[in-house]
């Protein structure tokens, strides 16, 4: 029998490619929240063109001005979201994992893009499911969850890569079928 978590939340969910063909093709999602009441996550692995500078107007100019926004997901291309590790942040936002936070807030965003030590991530978009329809999505097999680590959070190499992997991560028969067929979750 099919186990459906009750929550996601703080873990990924990576893409059965063999099922969905849409946006989320061999795609990882950073789940932020998921209750009765529906769920929402950041896609990990889907880099944009648009650097810093060109999508938040007033931007200070700094060493990172240039850095590339990642598409959060379909939903909302207005609601640009930063998740960072600076913890000691005047206002660091929600807590993902622990010490990895969502800030939405113009001042952290200028704050964090200040700091030389921060690892950080922008994006544009996210990820949303209504209530029950993520569950469905779970029965459908479209979706396996594992641990995220902050590596996996903040990694920005080639997305296919980072996909397969977040399979091999997972052990077992996913890592198996990642390093002996063209796609691992056809099985």
């Amino acid at each position: 029998m099919l186990e459906v978590p009750g929550s996601t939340r703080g873990k990924i969910l990576i893409s059965n490619s063999s099922v969905i063909q849409d946006y989320f093709h061999k795609s990882i999602i950073l789940m932020v929240d998921h209750d009765k009441d529906g769920a929402f996550g950041l896609t990990l692995n889907k880099p944009t063109n648009q650097t810093m500078e060109s999508l938040i107007k007033n931007l200070p100019d700094t060493k990172h001005s240039n850095k590339r926004i990642y598409s959060g997901g379909p939903v909302d291309n207005m609601f640009v979201t930063i998740v960072h590790n600076q913890k000691d942040s005047n206002d660091p936002g929600v807590e993902i994992i622990p010490g990895i936070y969502m800030a939405r807030s113009f001042d952290t965003m200028i704050e964090i893009l200040q700091s030389k030590t921060t690892n950080f991530r922008v994006f544009q978009g996210y990820a949303g499911w209504a209530a029950g329809q993520l569950e469905n999505e779970f029965e459908k097999l479209s979706w396996v969850v594992n641990e995220i680590t902050e590596e996996q959070i903040f990694r920005e190499d080639e997305s296919e890569e980072i996909w397969k992997d977040a399979l091999r991560s997972k052990g077992g028969i996913y890592k198996y079928f990642v390093e002996h067929t063209k796609d691992p979750l056809l099985n």
